[in-house]
């Protein structure tokens, strides 16, 4: 006897209007408009598109690693709740549903499903009655990997952000937590897979790069230095790309960028501008209320930067360590005056230290008063930019430009707006070096940017492509304990 059957004898009522066709219509039916359920549900099947067009399925597979990722969670609906356990709820509706045997498996047992029921006897009981998860199944390995890289909020996370946030949500010490570190290294298994897959069928035996400069690439006060200069030639030579990702402005890049090399595209500011060849344009939206936001802050007494298309500006006193906070990461310095209303203001800086924690909090308030984004980029630097916009949204444009496959790439970074760029690549990498909110964030951690961490990193992956295509240096694996 199959599942569906089973589960239609355990359940003969259907729990909820059922039909064949398994929409996002359907799906959204049984949540209120604005559920973050829901959200989560179409994040994890945007991911599912993004990985079905790289791995080169079937078209049929395709289809149901889509739709399984969509149902994933549809059990938690408290229109379909029999037994409140949501993967054996949302499996029941999809077996009335007629649903292929194969999605409704890899629903039934999803993601962290067989760890979960050893402490629920009542729930194990009932799973006893069906055949154990396929977990070669290529769609149970893809439902796996989309639920775990996507938030409750429906963001796109990594596997490491995944888990702080559970920590974050329940306790370090809960069960979910727990759970999820040991789900962990199956879902890393698939990554592997995944990312030797896509590499190898893309033709392109290395990823694509974007590499956060400060305190990653370069300690601050430093230039590149030869050891790192020779492994990304030695990477780009190989057939790899490397692009600059940074929150500095790239009209103070000049030399840096002739360093490495122009043939791809770099991305500044974060992700607000970038240089193709030379050539700088400003990348998505802008901080439309800056005049507003700098008043505030003028009268708050913070001191600020706001950057625009070909410069910085500022209408605040800066003190002497301020100013040498801007020298040392060789930044050009703002000019002193109003910001140019016909330029547009594209991010503004605020000198905010970590340890300020009264004025870090007046910044992230007034940004999100006004719609904007907020992140920390440097232990004296707290910005604001424009919602939704990040370095992932530059990186991504890059690679949709190249029409390169964009799990088919890593993203190496030390601070929190490096996060957003860990979400949707398909590796993930930070230094020894980092801040606290991006250590335990990424998949790898890598030797600090002083011991050539991303020198190392380069030259490990050109070795592991020697053969074919690029595998994880599984030497630097984070562990999530």
């Amino acid at each position: 006897m199959n599942i569906s059957s089973i589960l239609k004898k355990i359940f003969p009522e259907p729990l909820g209007p059922v039909s064949e066709n398994l929409t996002d219509e359907l799906a959204a039916s049984f949540f209120p408009a604005d559920s973050t359920r829901l959200a989560h549900m179409r994040q994890a099947c945007k991911t599912a598109r993004r990985l079905v067009e790289q791995m080169d399925y079937d078209a049929e597979t395709a289809e149901k690693i889509v739709t399984a990722a969509l149902f994933h969670d549809v059990g938690y609906s408290e229109k379909l709740k029999k037994t409140g356990f949501h993967p054996l709820d949302g499996a029941a509706y999809l077996a009335h549903c007629n649903a292929p045997e194969d999605v409704i498996r890899a629903v039934l047992w999803h993601s962290s499903t067989p760890v979960e029921i050893e402490s629920l006897p009542e729930i194990k009981k009932i799973y006893d009655n069906f055949p154990g998860p396929d977990y070669e199944s290529p769609i149970h390995k893809a439902v796996a990997y989309c639920d775990f890289r996507t938030s409750p909020l429906g963001e796109s996370y990594s596997f490491g952000q995944r888990i702080v946030e559970l920590e974050g949500r329940f306790g370090m010490d809960s069960l979910p937590p727990s759970i999820a570190r040991k789900t962990l290294p199956y879902t890393r298994r698939n990554q592997q897979d995944y990312a030797r897959t896509i590499a190898c069928a893309q033709d392109k035996n290395l990823p694509w790069i974007f590499c956060d400069i400060d305190n990653t690439l370069i300690t601050p006060g430093k230039t590149i230095d030869r050891r790192t200069l020779n492994a990304i030639n030695r990477y780009t030579t190989a057939g790899g790309h490397f692009s600059l990702i940074t929150g500095k402005h790239m009209i103070s890049l000049p030399h840096l960028v002739s360093s490495v090399g122009s043939f791809t595209p770099h991305a500044g500011v974060n992700g607000s501008v970038i240089v193709r060849n030379g050539k700088l344009e400003v990348f998505g939206e802008g901080v439309t209320p800056f005049k507003a936001i700098e008043d505030a802050l003028i009268d708050a007494g913070v001191h600020y930067a706001t950057y625009v298309s070909d410069g910085i500006w500022t209408r605040t006193e800066l003190t002497e360590g301020e100013i040498d906070d801007f020298i040392k990461v060789g930044e050009v310095l703002p000019q002193k005056g109003e910001t140019p209303e016909e330029k547009g203001a594209i991010k503004i800086l605020t000198f905010s230290r970590r340890d300020q924690t009264e004025q870090c909090d007046l910044v992230r308030s007034l940004a999100e008063k006004h719609g904007m984004s907020c992140v920390r980029t440097g232990e004296h630097f707290l910005e604001i930019g424009p919602a939704g916009h990040g370095k992932h949204s530059a990186m991504m444009q890059i690679m949709e430009e190249a029409g390169w496959s964009d799990l088919n790439s890593i993203a190496i970074g030390d601070s929190e707006n490096d996060l957003t760029m860990f979400g949707h690549v398909g590796l993930s990498a930070v230094v020894a070096n980092a801040a606290p909110e991006a250590l335990p964030a990424a998949d790898l951690c890598i030797p600090a940017c002083e011991e050539y961490g991303v020198a190392r990193l380069l030259d490990a992956l050109v070795d592991s492509a020697q053969d074919g295509c690029w595998s994880i240096p599984h030497n630097w694996l984070a562990v999530q304990e």
